[in-house]
């Protein structure tokens, strides 16, 4: 993701590579960052002097990292995409001149159709604000929102496409079983997915307009509908974003 969001400020000209430092751990990460034109370190301490800091690790690793930072010595914009861990945490950790905006983008930012969920800090500039909103615009669409739901948007947006995922693979499976080969059920599930979020996203209709739209009575489609509902298929879809909601408060909690 770090990665990601480098290389769409690089493309539209909001930096420069020469502006950029980049650091991490794992050789073919950095090596990665490198092929972008951006200077690599090999240490998180050489970052310290930075006046935006941009930290894309895992959560777990966020304590190690502090450790190699230290106390931050400028005043210093943090823009972090970790899960769980608060913008107090952050400005705890990583000392008083900290400024901490949150941001939990998803995968689809690779291809610039990406949901990005962002709060900021009470320290935080308008300035501040317009560079993480024009930062993350580079990659899809931004939404602001309190903290306080930055967990449930990790759920809705940062695992959402998983979910998407999951649905591709198991109705490809089902294609399969169906009758077709292979190739030929992964273009129809790939296609069918893409024209349907596409439908979605230009109608003024809600889902369930749509749906029903598809649904002729004692149909194809209602055959179909009345197995995934009485599998309680679209509950467990609910239990899913809550179970991911109630995990990333548990990361904040360190457990």
């Amino acid at each position: 993701m770090g990665s990601a969001i480098i290389r769409g400020m690089l493309a539209t000209g909001r930096v420069q590579a020469d502006q950029v430092v980049a650091f991490d751990p794992a050789p073919e990460c950095g090596a990665q960052a490198s092929r972008l034109g951006v200077r690599v370190v090999n240490a998180a301490a050489e970052l310290v002097d930075a006046s935006t800091l941009l930290v894309a690790v895992k959560p777990h690793r966020f304590g190690d990292l502090a450790t190699q930072l230290t106390t931050l010595r400028q005043p210093t914009l943090v823009i972090s995409v970790m899960a769980g861990i608060t913008i107090e945490t952050i400005a705890t950790t990583l000392g008083p001149h900290t400024r901490v905006a949150r941001v939990m983008p998803n995968t689809p930012a690779r291809i610039g159709a990406g949901m990005s969920t962002v709060a900021f800090g009470a320290s935080c500039t308008a300035d501040d604000r317009d560079l993480v909103v024009g930062m993350f615009e580079t990659l899809g669409l931004v939404h602001r929102i309190n903290e306080s739901l930055m967990d449930a948007a990790t759920a809705v947006c940062g695992s959402g496409p998983a979910y998407v995922f999951h649905l591709a693979e198991h109705m490809m499976r089902g294609a399969r079983e169906a009758g077709f080969d292979a190739e030929t059920a992964d273009l129809l599930v790939r296609q069918t997915i893409l024209g349907a979020a596409e439908l979605l996203r230009q109608s003024s209709e809600d889902p369930a307009t749509l749906r029903r739209a598809v649904t002729s009575p004692s149909g194809t489609t209602a055959a179909a509908l009345a197995v995934l509902d009485a599998a309680g298929a679209g509950d467990a879809l609910v239990r899913a974003i809550t179970a991911a909601r109630d995990r990333g408060r548990e990361l904040s909690k360190g457990s």
